[in-house]
């Protein structure tokens, strides 16, 4: 029983710099194929056999494409860079998918097509069907992704974080109004398309996305650190799982720590499903009142209490303007910096709903 991990206090707490690792996913890397289609909860159905045959190649990858170098490699894919023979300044990115489940393939094949005009999504360009595997050919980024950034700098300037952010709400608020969740938002999935200061963001990874419907979607996957409670509990997810993402991902660009990281997973999870939320000085002594005010209103135990995509795009955190960073100047109404010695956003075990993990 996993029951025993869930105190009346939450776990020991430790800093988790995200330049000190890159996190390991336990789902986001679930491989997209399986031989048998299965009716997974949330999961966008194929409705006929072949529908992305004009994606897909008709001759075989090495006889247009030469790979140059790995990017990164999970438990079921991996991503390679690589370059036209006929135009070798043509640059991609191919991602190798080990043929598990085809739904989760479909999935994400589908929510590429949705968003391939969105400027905040990769594009996906091509599809190669083997017999063991899929290799999606897709839009390459030149930077890398968010998580790399924060490794070399440890974190980023408010100004950077703001630039990152409103990207992402714009990425996210074009899922929300298609019925559909990203379940999957971090630094390791926003892609660094050209140079800071004024690089363009986008979202990739759909594999854990799914499409809200009348069926309660209920998953235990995704990044431990990044975890919603009500993934942590196995309750039913909606897009206010998406903006919990979205505040844990602001508290990690501005300070380069997560916020309920523990010594082990389990404690980790712990601090997510108690949701006392910290600020301590001496990561937030230069960040803006309004930052922190958006956190808080986006880590909140309860998802209906979250505020929602569009109103996170109105916040005036996001209307700051480099300047009025440096200065702070739009804080002078608040509170005395002597209360942001020790901020918490305390909610209590009474609010809990359920405290079970998924056994």
């Amino acid at each position: 029983m996993l029951d025993d991990v869930y105190r009346s206090q939450p776990s020991t707490r430790v800093r988790n710099p995200l330049y000190r690792y890159r996190f390991h996913n336990t789902s986001s890397e679930i491989s997209p194929f399986t031989m048998t289609p299965s009716s997974t909860n949330g999961m966008i159905q194929s409705t006929a056999p072949g529908e992305f045959t004009h994606r897909c190649a008709t001759v075989p990858f090495d006889s247009i494409y030469n790979i140059t170098e790995d990017l990164c490699r999970g438990r079921f894919s991996s991503v390679k860079k690589c370059i036209k023979k006929d135009t070798p300044d043509q640059i991609f990115a191919a991602k190798i998918v080990k043929k598990r489940n085809i739904q989760h393939a479909l999935n994400e094949l589908r929510i590429f097509q949705l968003s391939h005009k969105h400027p905040n999504f990769v594009t996906l360009y091509q599809v190669f069907d083997l017999p063991t595997e899929a290799i999606f050919i897709l839009e390459y980024a030149k930077q890398g992704d968010l998580q790399l950034a924060l490794e070399l700098e440890g974190c980023l300037e408010e100004s950077q974080a703001i630039h990152v952010t409103r990207q992402v709400l714009d990425a996210v608020a074009f899922l929300h109004e298609n019925n559909v969740v990203h379940l999957d938002i971090k630094p390791q999935n926003i892609l660094l398309m050209e140079k800071w200061p004024s690089t363009q963001v986008k979202l990739c990874d759909f594999g854990l996305s799914r499409v809200l419907t009348n069926q309660r979607l209920l998953e235990m996957s995704g990044t431990t650190d990044f975890l919603a409670p009500e993934v942590v509990n196995y309750e039913p997810l909606t897009c206010a799982t998406d903006m919990w993402n979205i505040g844990v991902l602001i508290y990690v660009l501005v300070t380069g720590h997560t916020p309920f990281g523990g010594t082990t997973k389990l404690d980790t999870q712990s601090n997510i499903t108690h949701c006392v939320l910290d600020f301590p000085k001496d990561l937030f002594e230069k960040i803006s009142k309004k930052c922190i005010d958006l956190i808080k209103k986006l880590i909140v135990r309860i998802p209906k209490h979250r505020i929602t995509v569009n109103e996170s795009r109105k916040h005036p955190w996001l209307c700051f303007t480099e300047d009025s960073i440096l200065t702070n100047s739009l804080d002078d109404d608040e509170e005395d910096d002597d209360n942001n010695t020790a901020l918490s956003t305390n909610q209590p075990d009474n609010q809990y709903e359920n405290n079970n993990l998924l056994k």
